[in-house]
């Protein structure tokens, strides 16, 4: 047995052989004892006091750790724990912001190749054991249900993961990549019983788990295999689903109310019976391209199986599934010969309008692309007492719309009273005002979304009037009215409208902006040449220049101090019409927190009479005003406040939660960013840091302090007000992908797919799809190239013609 010496506490790991390892002593020179492997110190932290400190431990032996709520995390996202490991400081964050109730870790790659078994049920454990007894002697908890256990394993080479679901012996499910589980000692939600260690070994180091996975798949049925990619089903495929049926199935649920996601249809569980809570959060979806659904709790869910549940009967729509192989036989074009042109001997001349049924998507092998238990409830979040009674107050005046949008209205009023009199000097070498750029954005009507933006308006005028600008109707008179200049007809105005614009010259550049259709300014600056440069000149003020000067008809105007600060309203339709993909990619768009509603959106009751604002709204948002510093008198009249610098003890915590954004953004990945929310993300920090100065401010407000300052637990807030703002711009791509040009071109798509596949083995011109199709030769060449690459189409020269066929002809 060879010991090996380390340094410190961890050895250099080596490559897993192929054989199991066995226990090996290690000499720790800090200590001058000998541990065990760096295994079995994961039953120590199994059996630590606290959950922060198994968290901790579980960390610094390398795992990926994920704060949970029961048995979900509480986080609005994870994606970027199955890549990063979050370090010592980012779990004491959990801590203090309530969200380490209990702890998890991430299997698969960002755990050094962690995988485990979850073996759920009476047998589904003896079962295994009895079948694998070598595999079973490795690290093993009991979970809190006192009927499941997990069983750890290293694994040099990861397997999918894959799991089977309501079998006579329970439940089985080998998680990988993607998944987690709930770790010791962390408590049942249901039982409040603790998952604790069932056998106190080291985790088992093995090559594979080939055996372990064919035996999971062995208990699956014919009809309950799920294939693992989206890829269309080969033509000598014999059976595909009724359309008629899918369409009854989409109508139902639309019907129910269930939200429409991509391809999926999102809501209650069919099976609110096996849920704890009846599915009160919804974990379920319909994908409609390929038929099957897919539960948290439940798993995959056969089309026959909706149909039974919710009481579709198939019968009377000409049965569940159609024979493939009748309408599209094996080896032979489904589309009969054309005539063909004398120049093209090769090539059918004419497509005729398809109309062919094609083999379905195979079910994803993912779940639905969102869980709205996931993320952080804005009724979870602690934020100080004037904000706190904000949403309320506007929660309950505005029932109807969605909590998310009182919040951004109520940290908009707090960047307008504060303007550009308090910033923090970052270690890269700027000063970083709490200016806002904010976007509600929702469909019209239903959500009520124009109630956030007045009731916010009028706690302004009320409290800090001077503080807000009239909207702009040129560049030109926008850059007068940021440079302090008086309107044109300021003697006409009555004594009280004068007065407030005398008040605001001093603030002229650092006020709040109101637009009720904010979408329409970008289709006006990209449409008309004289708005052009308001563009530029927007892009600039939110980076707070000292001095910015333009030259104007009227001469040259000066602009300093600048802090603008804007909260718009649109729809995802009107924004999708209104923006370019330039505007994604000239920063000005992606400047704006793109806030859509919160994913656990309910209609609050309506108030019976309306209640004025508490007046500690209006009276904390004057005080705010005041205690910052104020314009000074002198002999040239009123001249522009100064500023105070905050005492920042969270840049560190700042610059990592930039980096790993940054790390999101890097390309060459599996799954890449979207490039329109590359730009986003690398603004997120500043935000998240913008709100924590915002934080900081409401209670500096109770001391006595010269200045604010800025503590861990202030940028823990502004990170997870930052983080729903980022899974929100990740749904707004999402809705006007759906309403916008990349719905069309999909479409557009899987008609020339489907023109193609009709000439079967004899294929198609490029110049007779863009004829019959009506499309221009450069779009029809675009589409065709995606269906190329994507793999479902093969470019061919016939007679030196460029030309294509399906994939499975070629």
């Amino acid at each position: 047995m060879r010991t090996f010496i380390v340094v410190g506490l961890w050895p250099v790991r080596k490559r897993i052989p192929s054989q199991l390892t066995e226990i090996k002593p290690i000499f720790c020179i800090m200590t001058g004892e000998t541990i065990m492997s760096n295994e079995s110190l994961i039953v120590q932290a199994a059996q630590s006091n606290t959950i922060l400190d198994a968290a901790l431990m579980y960390a610094r032996l390398g795992m990926s750790v994920i704060p949970l709520k029961g048995k979900r995390p509480s986080l609005a996202s994870w994606t970027q724990l199955q890549q990063i490991r979050a370090d010592a400081v980012t779990i004491h964050r959990w801590q203090r912001n309530g969200l380490l109730q209990n702890v998890g870790i991430v299997c698969g790659s960002a755990s050094q190749n962690l995988v485990v078994l979850d073996a759920d049920g009476p047998a589904s454990y003896a079962a295994f054991a009895a079948t694998f007894p070598k595999l079973a002697e490795t690290y093993t908890v009991a979970t809190g249900s006192g009927k499941g256990h997990h069983v750890y394993f290293c694994v040099e080479n990861l397997p999918d993961s894959i799991k089977a679901m309501n079998l006579p012996i329970g439940n089985l499910e080998l998680c990988a990549d993607g998944r987690q589980v709930v770790a010791p000692p962390s408590l049942h939600p249901v039982t409040g019983n603790p998952y604790c260690v069932h056998k106190p070994l080291d985790i088992l180091r093995v090559e594979t788990l080939i055996e372990l996975a064919e035996w999971i798949e062995s208990f699956k049925t014919k009809p309950q295999s799920a294939p693992t990619s989206f890829e269309s089903m080969p033509p000598n495929h014999s059976t595909r689903l009724n359309p008629k049926v899918m369409e009854e199935i989409e109508r139902y649920f639309l019907q129910q109310g269930y939200r429409e996601v991509g391809e999926w249809l999102h809501g209650p569980c069919i099976y609110p019976h096996r849920h704890q809570h009846g599915d009160r959060n919804p974990s379920f979806g319909f994908n409609r391209l390929s038929g099957f659904g897919s539960c948290f709790v439940c798993g995959t869910i056969l089309a026959k199986d909706i149909c039974a549940t919710v009481g579709i009967d198939v019968s009377t729509l000409g049965g569940l599934v159609e024979n493939y192989s009748k309408i599209n036989p094996p080896h032979q074009p489904t589309a009969v010969r054309l005539s063909l042109h004398l120049n093209e001997p090769l090539v059918p001349q004419e497509i005729k309008p398809p109309n062919i049924a094609f083999p379905p998507p195979m079910p994803p092998s993912d779940p639905p692309p969102f869980e709205p238990n996931f993320g952080v409830s804005i009724h979870d979040l602690k934020l100080p007492n004037w904000l706190k009674i904000y949403v309320e107050w506007a929660g309950a005046t505005g029932n109807q719309t969605p909590l998310s949008f009182h919040l951004a209205a109520g940290l908009w009023l707090l960047s307008v009273a504060v303007g550009r009199r308090l910033y923090g000097s970052a270690p890269w070498g700027v000063k970083i005002f709490p200016n806002l750029y904010l976007m509600l954005i929702a469909a019209t009507t239903y959500y009520r979304k124009s109630t956030a933006y007045k009731l916010a308006e009028g706690i302004a005028l009320e409290a800090i009037p001077h503080m807000l600008m009239a909207t702009p109707g040129s560049p030109e008179r926008f850059q007068e009215a940021l440079a302090g200049q008086l309107p044109g007809n300021f003697d006409k105005l009555n004594p009280t409208e004068q007065e407030r614009f005398r008040k605001a010259q001093p603030f002229a550049a650092q006020r709040g902006l109101l637009k009720d259709e904010v979408a329409g300014l970008f289709g006006v600056i990209n449409k008309r040449d004289y708005m052009t440069g308001m563009k530029d000149l927007l892009m600039e003020l939110y980076d707070c220049p000292d001095r910015s000067s333009k030259e104007t008809q009227s001469g040259v105007t000066i602009v300093e101090n600048a802090a603008l600060s804007i909260l718009g309203v649109t729809t995802p339709a009107g924004l999708a019409a209104g923006v370019s993909v330039a505007d994604w990619a000239n920063g000005l768009l992606v400047r704006f927190a793109l806030v859509t509603p919160e994913l656990d959106y309910t209609e609050r009751p309506s108030a019976i009479t309306y209640q004025p604002p508490p007046p500690i709204l209006t009276e904390g948002l004057h005080r705010l005003h005041d205690r910052l510093p104020n314009p000074v008198q002198t002999e040239r009249g009123l001249t522009p406040p100064t500023a105070l610098e905050l005492d920042v003890t969270c840049w560190l915590e700042c610059q990592n939660y930039g980096d790993r954004l940054r790390r999101l953004c890097a390309p060459h990945q599996d799954t890449e960013l979207d490039e329109r929310l590359k730009g986003v993300y690398g603004r997120l920090h500043v935000q998240a840091f913008k709100l924590a100065t915002l934080m900081s401010a409401l209670d500096w407000l109770d001391t006595d302090l010269p200045s604010p300052t800025l503590t861990v637990d202030h940028w823990a807030m502004g990170e997870t007000i930052a983080e729903t703002w980022r899974m929100s711009a990740h749904r707004l791509i999402e809705q006007m992908d759906r309403r916008g040009e990349a719905s069309h071109e999909r479409r557009q798509q899987d008609t020339l797919l489907r023109a193609i596949r009709q000439t079967g083995i004899e294929g198609v011109s490029l110049r007779m799809l863009y004829r019959n199709l009506h499309l221009t030769a450069q779009r029809a060449r675009f589409l065709t190239q995606e269906l190329v690459r994507a793999g479902l189409v093969v470019e061919q020269r016939l007679g030196g013609i460029e030309s294509y066929i399906a994939s499975e002809y070629a």
